[in-house]
């Protein structure tokens, strides 16, 4: 039999319940994105009025991280889809596929360089990865997704030991003051101008002083880490004099490099002062053409500075693939396309992943509360590993959490019980707001910029959670709006229709028809 060219999604061959957990998961990550997610928003910045804690500690605990982890376990579940119609139609799936995520990553890219807030390009990457995994064995997914979680924290948990060790087993007494007074000086960052980082010792001790100031421990001459988190490494190189020219700073995986200058000590201080005052007054407005110059600039320098390492040890894996994985599981085995007879499997996953779930988040939640209750910074006052091990559970927990939202909506949206039958009428709205799901990713970024950024009116900083969230639910409101009055008049979203053009490499179809129409009634 001669294969089938893969052709788009029709709209009858949609699952409307994936269309409303999806418009769910798009209102969850708008009501994150414009409250707690966010810096100046915070309760330790001061943020402590009843209506503010009462906004904030809810949303932290039940929907944030929860429903983009929702987003991301249904794009692996949409993988699954796509897979599954290939091989039914015995047509061609990969290079379609592959062609698929470069156009995500595209769009992606010019939604961060437009917006700055954009996790697209991350989804495309990881995406890549399903190509790999794709024809594992049904029962191993679930495995190698705990596997993908497992493997880099275990990792970084081992790096935080030793690390700890180091520190421990480190003397300043014993420094060799010739050799770390060669590495004193002021460094400029080579990707921002005017960013200064100096190195300054008092007595035994070496300081590190960029728009915080903290201690540094002496591994060689060349190598320091930070005491207060001993994971963040700070190494000077020399040139062929053996001078020593250049810092280059690792924190978190990340690198910053900063190239010695010939400046006061006093006066790089002085400027870095002002230039500390300056970020705690309210942002200077800035046109749209320099946010656009500022945001491209930061998209060079992340792919300048992209590499394997961080890609596979980083959150990527841990955090984004694991949530994939468990997608495609759903996917193939098809829990969606016939829940009645999965109920008592999603019956027990929406249990034991709330249960476990809300009780790893709920440390994290109880341990961030305690910390503000008794004015103290924790990502300071613990040591690397006790943090470690609280980020754990929540990582954990929004993981579990958010399958768990999925195993019990998909449970109320069943369309055979006359209660869901119910529900599902009541929440079709969601469907809408779901099935121009990138569209109205997109879109809900634009008046969060024009809210909250310098160019626009400049809220960031001046009205707490509370305030934010009665300006997220009308702007999810007008989404669904815009939803309505769209497909009354065409069959896929805008962005989706430049997606699957792009994709097929040639226009597809999107004024609604006279049979499109009759589908959707």
């Amino acid at each position: 039999m001669r294969p089938q060219t893969l052709q788009p999604v029709a709209v009858q061959e949609r699952i409307q319940k994936i269309d409303i957990i999806r418009g769910i998961a798009l209102l969850g990550i708008l009501i994150i994105n414009f409250t707690v997610d966010n810096r100046n928003v915070q309760p330790e910045e001061g943020w402590t009025g009843l209506f503010d804690q009462l906004a904030y500690w809810p949303i932290r605990f039940f929907l944030d991280d929860k429903f983009m982890a929702m987003y991301c376990f249904l794009f692996g579940l949409g993988f699954s889809i796509q897979m599954l119609r290939a091989q039914e139609r015995n047509s061609p799936f990969v290079t379609v596929y592959i062609r698929r995520l470069i156009v995500l990553y595209l769009i992606g890219t010019a939604h961060n360089i437009l917006t700055h807030m954009s996790i697209l390009p991350s989804y495309a990457m990881v995406g890549a990865l399903l190509l790999f995994l794709y024809k594992l064995p049904r029962k191993l997914l679930p495995v190698f997704a705990i596997l993908c979680f497992l493997i880099p924290t275990a990792r970084d948990f081992y790096k935080s030991q030793k690390a700890e060790e180091l520190v421990t087993s480190t003397s300043t007494n014993n420094i060799d003051t010739s050799l770390v007074d060669a590495c004193v000086g002021v460094y400029e960052s080579t990707v921002e101008a005017g960013r200064y980082s100096i190195i300054t010792r008092e007595g035994n001790k070496v300081f590190y002083q960029g728009r915080m100031k903290f201690e540094l421990l002496a591994i060689s001459d060349t190598e320091f880490v930070r005491k207060s988190s001993p994971v963040d490494k700070f190494s000077f190189e020399k040139d062929s004099t053996g001078k020593i020219f250049k810092l280059l700073i690792r924190p978190g995986g990340r690198l910053i490099s900063c190239l010695k200058i010939q400046m006061d000590i006093a006066k790089a201080q002085k400027e870095m002062e002002r230039q500390i005052a300056e970020l705690k007054k309210p942002a200077k407005k800035i046109s749209y053409i320099q946010f656009i110059v500022n945001n491209s600039k930061d998209t060079w320098q992340s792919l300048k500075n992209w590499s394997w390492s961080n890609f596979f040890w980083g959150s990527n894996i841990t955090n984004i693939l694991p949530l994939f994985l468990m997608g495609l599981y759903f996917g193939r085995r098809k829990i969606l396309y016939n829940i009645s007879s999965n109920r008592q499997f999603l019956h027990n996953t929406m249990r034991w992943c709330l249960i476990t779930g809300g009780v790893g988040v709920a440390i994290f939640i109880g341990f961030e509360a305690y910390n503000v209750v008794i004015g103290k910074n924790w990502n300071w006052g613990y040591s690397t590993f006790n943090r470690d091990l609280i980020n754990l559970s929540w990582n954990l927990g929004i993981m579990l959490m958010a399958i768990g939202y999925i195993s019990g909506l998909a449970l109320l949206l069943e369309k055979i019980d006359p209660i869901a039958i119910g529900w599902r009428k009541r929440l079709s709205f969601f469907a809408l707001v779901g099935r121009m799901g990138l569209t109205n990713y997109l879109l809900h970024t634009i008046p969060y910029i024009l809210l909250f950024d310098s160019f626009g009116l400049n809220l960031s900083g001046k009205i707490g959670p509370f305030y934010r969230l009665l300006l997220a639910l009308p702007v999810y409101v007008l989404l669904i709006i815009l939803s309505r009055w769209w497909l009354k008049h065409f069959s896929i979203g805008p962005a989706e229709w430049l997606w699957r053009s792009l994709t097929y490499l040639k226009f597809q179809p999107m004024r609604m028809n006279t049979k499109n129409n009759e589908s959707n009634n």
